[in-house]
């Protein structure tokens, strides 16, 4: 009896050891983030620095067969505008930066990886924490493993800043206000 324990442990090792080293973990190195809003004034923009990150992806034959973990935060002080300074400070306070220092997504599953002609795609669930509040969002991306190993993933999401509990900044006593919805939008290396 000893003796199978001891066989079929081996045999799950020996037959776990192809996956596992399929398996690579890779960090954030380059990004670019945008979030595009609306106001009853100007549209605007604001540049996202300081995102940092990183996963375990499952690759065989160069291709994309799996993610096993990502983890993506960003500090909301990194949020700056065109607009200057009070307009990056209506954001954070919108934001409750001082008692919510970062905004983070946590993969839950993958659903589905797709080859396409330039590399694949990539549909997920995450839980994205916004201001304190977590919610389950759906995000389909666009993936290409480059010629340096390095993994390259763009794409945006819709979101409303209410669905996140965060009221639209508003600023000039009222006479701006800021649309609910806004548009992030990404670029982002990850390398060995």
């Amino acid at each position: 009896m000893k003796a199978n324990i001891v066989l079929l442990s081996a045999a799950s090792f020996l037959l776990a050891l192809p996956l596992a080293q399929g398996q690579t973990a890779y960090k954030i190195s380059k990004s670019s983030m945008t979030i595009d809003g609306t106001s009853n004034l100007h549209d605007w923009t604001s540049t996202v620095s300081g995102l940092k990150g990183s996963g375990v992806f499952v690759l065989e034959s160069s291709t994309l067969k799996g993610i096993n973990s990502l983890d993506l935060s960003l500090p909301v002080t990194s949020i700056k505008s065109s607009k200057g300074s009070i307009m990056d400070n209506k954001t954070h306070g919108a934001l409750k930066s001082k008692e919510h220092s970062l905004i983070s997504f946590q993969l839950v599953r993958v659903d589905g990886i797709e080859k396409t002609t330039t590399g694949f795609k990539v549909k997920t669930t995450g839980n994205l924490t916004i201001a304190g509040s977590k919610k389950s969002v759906a995000l389909t991306v666009d993936g290409k493993l480059q010629s340096d190993g390095s993994l390259n993933f763009k794409g945006s999401k819709a979101l409303k800043m209410t669905d996140f509990n965060v009221s639209p900044p508003t600023a000039m006593m009222g006479a701006m206000t800021t649309g609910n919805d806004v548009t992030i939008t990404f670029d982002i290396t990850l390398t060995k």
